[in-house]
């Protein structure tokens, strides 16, 4: 490498680091990093979006304070998919969902909302609801208080002699969440958008001292001025160009000299086998081709243990169609592997890409 590829190369690394005001913005709260669109009530006002302000208790917990619903303990938060995780600092998220969750005058709105019905029912009535969810931090010695989503009441019509339902709220996170997060919620936020900044390994931040306009400070797309991406693509482009170009050369060469020495041999390489690098996902043929299974009213599962689709979340219930990834034996909703199929071929689980169909549609019993 000359001295001026490596100078214009120090030049684009110092432009992928944050300016010192994004320094500045940048703090934690124990496990937790604060960054724009949040910032805590102790930082300048633009360190952050209006109304995205947090608190940080004992220098070990992040709060975040919605104006009618109260105080959340954040989780996490994804700056790349503008999601954040709360739960209830009690660890009982369900009866503040019962109270209700307002989030009227806040940025945020419900992600993967649901409708469940909550009950007040015998300790033995609650043993025969396979479907429902036991709420233990609302139950008694005596009592349990379970959750079924609206959808499915029909097909509990014990429900109406044995409980006495409570009330019908939205629940803003995918039931298996619940548990896997704390007892929590999830939250989205579509403004200020930063997702082609953070994508680009950027830092979203206000434009100038003043207004609400979003940029992106260093990252990939934003950090260099045209006249450094230039030098750049000039100072490294050519030297990669003269080396690609040498490599296909050189590979033709060995071809040509293998093919004069064995006239009466195979061609060099004519067999080897290429991958088309633009395939991605797999064609609707292709997808229906992969086992698919009608679960009965038991429910009956390859692998009884797995009885929550990875992709969606929800637990399999009985008319539902799952399909299942033949080489790895791995299964799904019908509905939800598909539309994953169709931009990745891939398992979403161990990431294998089958070789091998296997057309299969089979009932469980």
């Amino acid at each position: 490498m000359t001295l001026f590829q490596t100078i214009l190369f120090i030049v684009f690394l110092f432009s992928l680091q944050p300016s010192a005001s994004v320094e500045i913005c940048r703090v934690s709260c124990g496990n937790q990093l604060v960054r724009f669109p949040f910032r805590l009530s102790s930082q300048p006002d633009r360190c952050g979006y209006p109304r995205f302000n947090l608190s940080c208790k004992d220098q070990a917990q992040t709060v975040l304070s919605l104006p009618f619903s109260g105080e959340f303990n954040v989780v996490h938060i994804d700056y790349l998919f503008q999601n954040i995780w709360l739960n209830d600092p009690d660890h009982c998220t369900p009866k503040r969902l019962l109270h209700g969750l307002n989030l009227s005058s806040t940025p945020f709105d419900s992600l993967y909302p649901r409708s469940f019905t909550f009950f007040n029912c015998s300790a033995a009535a609650s043993t025969q609801l396979h479907q429902a969810k036991h709420i233990s931090c609302l139950s008694g010695t005596n009592f349990s208080v379970v959750a079924l989503p609206a959808d499915r009441l029909d097909s509990s019509a014990s429900l109406s002699t044995s409980c006495l339902e409570i009330a019908t709220v939205l629940v803003p996170f995918s039931w298996t969440g619940w548990s896997n997060l704390g007892n929590g919620i999830m939250l989205t936020w579509n403004e200020p958008n930063c997702l082609r900044c953070e994508t680009g390994a950027g830092n979203c931040m206000f434009k100038s001292e003043t207004g609400l306009d979003v940029g992106c400070s260093g990252g990939f797309t934003n950090g260099l001025s045209r006249h450094a991406k230039y030098g750049i693509l000039f100072g490294a482009g050519i030297p990669v160009l003269f080396i690609v170009g040498l490599v296909i050369y050189l590979r033709n060469k060995v071809e040509e000299d293998y093919n004069n020495r064995h006239p009466n041999q195979p061609e060099l390489l004519s067999t080897t086998p290429r991958l088309d690098a633009s395939v991605k996902g797999l064609d609707g043929q292709t997808i229906e081709a992969y086992p698919v299974t009608l679960l009965s009213e038991s429910r009956r599962l390859p692998r009884p243990n797995d009885n929550t689709c990875p992709i969606c979340l929800s637990e399999y219930q009985a008319k539902e169609m799952i399909r299942t990834i033949p080489d790895c034996e791995h299964y799904f909703h019908a509905v939800c592997i598909d539309e994953w199929l169709k931009l990745n071929a891939a398992c979403p689980l161990c990431r294998n890409t089958p070789q091998t169909l296997a057309p299969i549609v089979s009932s469980s019993s």
